[in-house]
């Protein structure tokens, strides 16, 4: 018997198959009747919701490229909060990226297959995801020139090590998180947090205590607390 849901929960259920036909066939190799099958629907419901293979791969694009957009805002927003008070604003900056993270390991086909095969199947996919790579580099940008300003950072030049963090992170994400089993979630942030506040802190500042409130995590606030 066919499970019967509303239209809202199928479109997110054929959006989920369709990520999981993509990211084990690639998006060339795979069909539109893999999606359905997968599904347990008939082809004329996939279309009620797309129209096409690129459709609905598009949709799993957008998808990605909104939750990410609004996760973004989210963390500047909390990271801004923090420098404003005078807070941890390096703890805060662990938590922004430890989010990042956590999405990316519970959405693995949508991950692989953004950064698998969108950039070189379409050039419309492509262009999105450039897209998305661009507004979280400005992101990056603007809170490094914020913890800058706060007097948190050494004089580097700012745009290289956006471009140099950026590749690290996206690395990490589809080699330890995406790509099999790897560190746990929290000693990848730690170590992640430990390079760059190394590469990144004044050096008159005081590099233990800094590395120490980067690294705490929610564990070590609530026992300090």
């Amino acid at each position: 018997m066919r499970l019967r849901m509303d239209p809202a929960q199928r479109k997110e259920q054929v959006l989920a198959v369709a990520a999981k036909v993509f990211a084990e066939k690639g998006y060339r190799a795979a069909n539109v009747t893999d999606i359905v099958t997968g599904a347990g629907i008939g082809r004329g419901t996939f279309y009620l919701y797309f129209d096409s293979k690129q459709g609905v791969f598009l949709a799993i694009i957008e998808k990605y490229f909104s939750d990410l957009v609004e996760m973004l805002a989210e963390n500047r927003k909390r990271l801004d909060t923090e420098i404003l008070g005078g807070g941890g604003a390096l703890g805060t900056w662990r938590g922004n990226i430890l989010r990042i993270l956590e999405y990316h390991r519970d959405n693995p086909d949508m991950t692989s297959i953004i950064y698998r095969d969108a950039l070189g199947s379409d050039e419309h996919f492509a262009s999105r995801v450039a897209e998305l790579n661009a507004i979280a580099n400005r992101q990056l940008l603007q809170e490094f020139r914020s913890m800058k300003k706060a007097g948190m950072l050494r004089e580097c030049n700012l745009e290289l090590v956006v471009t140099i963090i950026m590749g690290s992170v996206i690395n990490v994400i589809m080699q330890h998180i995406v790509g099999g089993e790897g560190p746990a979630l929290e000693g990848i942030i730690d170590e992640l947090m430990a390079y760059h506040v190394r590469a990144l802190i004044r050096p008159d500042g005081e590099i233990a205590r800094a590395l120490s409130e980067a690294t705490a995590g929610p564990k070590a606030k609530k026992r300090k607390a």
